[in-house]
């Protein structure tokens, strides 16, 4: 269907009827809308002059009338709609043809036009002869070429935000502000209230630096004496403007000095809030502080452990062998030299253990890095290859939903195998291990799932003691009960959390949740 010229002026402002008269007079460019079929809607006099049809002659024609017989083999047409679509602008050079027959050299910028609706009703193309730029010789070719760069700039922003301007400015998520030369608010965006929570009303008696955090003021004041001096330099800058409400937040701004642009004359400054980015990283600093204080701590503890209870029992274990050396009085006396003996290489086992436990812990080396968990998989899948080959176990990972963690590498090392570990070594009897591993953002937490197919778990049963130190509630299985303890602690001493579902036969899967602040940015 042609849509006609008067439905896409249906409902302009004043304004925007006189921006429509003046292109209708322009005479260095061909400036028309086609609908959304390709069949032109309006013509103004650039148009005419440039193409050598009149209005009454082309309106309603399809614009492939301009193009070459070979570039309709091509279809450089149907592209540059195609790419129109796709980017809400396109621009293309190429030989174009004239109603008499002859080419010139065009340059044309194809932009979408869409209603108040978000429904496409056509496009705007703006053409330019530039068949002399283009022969030129190279130094007037790169002068043209910058000019119609600004040209266009300048063209598209006013042909493609005419209509969807307003309605662009009042949805951007970042607040859009102009200053004069003194540094005094000209223009605020609807966002701007959004943002920081005054009215245009209340901003424009303030400047810049009115707002601006006391302890923030010095830097802020010292890049825009930059922004003055160096007019093309634009300045990225961080720091607390004051609330309404009369608190602070963060904001990262970006100053544009455009005073010199004719057409903009102002300092244009965008800016967002990233408070809750700069919360995060506080929340980061904290965790690793705590983590690293932690560590501190466990590996103090490791040291009084190691020294003041192994020397004892050693001592313990030398006189029991002592007294084996003795012959017994009698049985029970033997009996009961055996069962000291026992007792004494169980005591040193649990502060081996407990040794070894504390030494994962601390381990680390209070190393904060970024962590890929697809290469930890694989790392540690290769670390295990016997085991995993020996039972056939198939691992299954996604992390679609978030792959990098700023994290300890050695925890989540230590986490990940012992949970694949398990999985492999309760297995179900002549049914091959499946191990799924996935990650999701869920609620602003990061989670983390190890689902498996194995035995499964009575919680009823087991479910209170499933982490505790020395719980086994399979004593079929090798092990030392510690795996799903260090996997817990090691868990919480990156602030996160673990759970667990289970079904007997049918396989258990763990839920690990940490702090969205651990996701590496």
């Amino acid at each position: 269907m042609i849509l006609n010229t008067t439905e896409l002026l249906t409902g302009q402002s004043v304004d925007e009827k006189l921006f429509r008269l003046l292109v209708s007079s322009v005479t260095d460019y061909a400036i028309f809308l086609i609908d959304i079929n390709g069949y032109i809607l309006s013509w103004n006099e650039g148009a005419e002059r440039i193409h050598g049809y009149r209005g009454d002659d082309i309106i309603g024609q399809h614009i492939s009338v301009f193009y070459r017989p070979h570039d309709h083999e091509r279809k450089l047409l149907s592209h540059s709609l195609k790419q129109a679509l796709k980017n809400g602008m396109h621009e293309t050079e190429g030989w174009r043809v004239r109603k008499n027959g002859s080419v010139f050299w065009a340059n044309d910028t194809l932009t979408t036009l869409y209603n108040d609706q978000g429904t496409l009703i056509g496009f705007a193309n703006v053409s330019r002869d530039v068949t002399e730029r283009k022969l030129a010789e190279e130094k007037k070719a790169q002068q043209n070429a910058e000019l119609e760069k600004r040209v266009q700039e300048n063209t598209q922003k006013i042909i493609a935000n005419e209509i969807r301007f307003r309605k662009l400015i009042e949805n951007s998520y970042e607040g859009i502000s102009l200053f004069d030369g003194e540094l005094n608010v000209v223009y605020r965006s609807p966002s701007c209230e959004r943002i920081n929570g005054w009215t245009n009303e209340e901003e424009f008696q303030y400047k810049v630096l009115d707002m601006v955090h006391p302890e923030d003021a010095p830097l802020m004041e010292e890049q825009l004496k930059k922004l003055l001096q160096n007019p093309l330099e634009p300045i990225i800058v961080s720091c607390r403007t004051q609330h309404k409400q009369g608190h602070y937040i963060w904001v990262e701004c970006i100053f544009h000095n455009m005073l010199h642009d004719v057409n903009v004359q102002a300092i244009v400054c965008n800016f967002r809030d990233v408070t809750e980015q700069h919360n995060a990283q506080l929340e980061r600093e904290r965790i690793t502080s705590d983590l690293v204080q932690r560590n501190k701590d466990l590996e103090q503890y490791a040291y009084i452990i190691s020294h003041n209870l192994r020397a004892p029992v050693a001592n313990i274990a030398g006189l029991s062998g002592l007294l084996q050396d003795t012959p017994p009085a009698d049985d029970e006396q033997a009996t009961t030299l055996n069962m000291l003996t026992h007792a004494v290489k169980n005591l040193d086992n649990v502060i081996l253990n407990l040794n070894q436990i504390l030494q994962a812990s601390s381990e680390a080396n209070d190393q904060i890095e970024e962590v890929s968990l697809t290469e930890l998989v694989k790392t540690i899948q290769l670390s295990i290859n016997s085991l995993v080959q020996k039972s056939k176990a198939t691992i299954e990972c996604e992390f679609s939903g978030i792959d990098r963690l700023l994290t300890l590498k050695s925890y989540l090392h230590s986490i990940i195998q012992n949970l694949i570990t398990n999985s492999i070594k309760y297995k179900r009897p002549y049914i091959k291990p499946v191990i799924s591993i996935r990650s999701a953002i869920t609620d602003n937490t990061i989670v983390i799932n190890f689902k498996d197919n194995g035995k499964g778990i009575d919680l009823a049963k087991h479910g209170h003691q499933l982490f505790g130190l020395y719980k086994r509630f399979d004593h079929t299985v090798e092990g030392k009960g510690m795996g799903l303890f260090m996997v817990k602690m090691q868990v919480e001493r990156l602030g996160g959390s673990i759970s667990v579902t289970s079904e007997i036969n049918k396989g258990t899967e763990f839920t690990i949740k940490f702090p969205l602040c651990l996701m590496a940015i």
